[in-house]
């Protein structure tokens, strides 16, 4: 396809008047009313971020306190410096938004190479791992490199034919959204939002870590350092974490796909940096979708939870092999429901946006 082609396809995509009316006989589910769906899921939700509060505030902040005033902790002859892990949190933060920033940048000035760099980069990369695990006489890992290898570039030549029309799709969306500027600061407050939540979360876990040391020590159960919650605390607290990040992107996810829709069929609405439509997508993700948005994010987040425990356990030193390949193929299976939740969500989200489904019925 060549570059004339490419720019046609380009502007069919954005002009929505250039495109052949839709088949009449094709049938749709009909607009439901428009009120809150899944109302339970955004309270549960709302209950989570209380209950995370009240343990920052009980446990957590004393036991920063004690720690930052240079005080022992609850346990006599241990003490605790979450000052490291407070840095590393900031420059993470920091440095995700930085690479956000880059990323969007590129793929606003060149996104057909951009497309072709990630195809690319995934060969090298391949490439790259082969040749490792035979220079360490890997050969097993080395076999298995080539055949990933080769699988790659089978992929490579299929779909090379087809960058062109997933560049115009992205024009298309990007155009979308850089019509309504309103979606990036809209994003970022979120994203913030979600952050500041992280610091609490982050305190509430420092919290409940102090008090199972307190109560270990009070049994004559602590060995050192060697002080861990229990795995009921644990996973509620990584449900909490997961849960509100998932909610937090899907959030976003919901908005933006709400103005891009109407930037597609009313224009009008949706041609300026503060337009109607970002407001009411913003309302809409808010209220009536966003227990649907709290219903999918926890499906995710217990996968995650579990996920995050599971790999916790197989880096436990005292489980034998077999123990570690169960816990291997648990983890596989895992991620393969993940990703299976993740694809379905992404298309739940879009159409219960423009129709009101709840959860289930999409």
């Amino acid at each position: 396809m060549g570059i004339n082609e490419e720019e046609t396809l380009t502007a069919t995509l954005i002009d929505p008047e250039s495109l052949d009316s839709p088949n009449p006989a094709y049938q749709k589910g009909e607009t439901q009313e428009s009120k809150c769906r899944d109302a339970w899921a955004a309270i549960l939700f709302y209950a989570q971020l209380i209950a995370v509060c009240c343990v920052c505030g009980i446990l957590g902040v004393p036991a920063v306190r004690r720690n930052a005033g240079g005080a022992d902790n609850l346990v006599e002859g241990r003490t605790t410096d979450y000052t490291g892990l407070i840095y590393v949190t900031l420059i993470a933060a920091a440095s995700s938004f930085a690479l956000s920033t880059i990323s969007l940048t590129l793929m606003t000035t060149c996104p057909k190479f951009l497309i072709q760099l990630s195809l690319l980069f995934s060969l090298l990369l391949s490439l790259l791992i082969t040749a490792t695990s035979f220079y360490y006489q890997q050969y097993i890992a080395g076999a298995f490199g080539i055949l990933f290898f080769l699988l790659s570039c089978c992929y490579a030549c299929c779909v090379w034919r087809r960058i062109p029309f997933a560049a115009a799709n992205l024009n298309t969306g990007l155009t979308a959204v850089k019509r309504n500027g309103g979606v990036f600061v809209t994003s970022v407050w979120i994203t913030v939002v979600s952050f500041g939540y992280l610091m609490v979360w982050m305190v509430a876990m420092v919290g409940v870590y102090d008090a199972t040391a307190a109560a270990a020590a009070g049994g004559g159960n602590v060995e050192g350092n060697n002080v861990q919650p229990s795995w009921g605390y644990l996973f509620l607290l990584l449900l909490a974490s997961f849960w509100t990040q998932q909610v937090c992107q899907n959030t976003i996810h919901v908005i933006v796909a709400g103005v891009v829709s109407t930037w597609w069929f009313a224009p009008d609405e949706a041609s300026s940096c503060c337009s109607v439509a970002i407001k009411d997508s913003f309302i809409r993700a808010t209220t009536s979708s966003f227990g649907s948005i709290c219903f999918g994010s926890l499906l995710v987040a217990i996968i995650q939870t579990l996920r995050s425990m599971v790999e916790s356990a197989r880096h436990d030193s005292s489980n034998d092999g077999c123990a570690a390949f169960v816990l291997c193929l648990v983890d596989c299976l895992l991620q393969c429901l993940q990703g299976i939740l993740e694809y379905f969500n992404k298309f739940a989200y879009i159409y219960g946006e423009s129709t009101h489904y709840n959860m289930i019925m999409r």
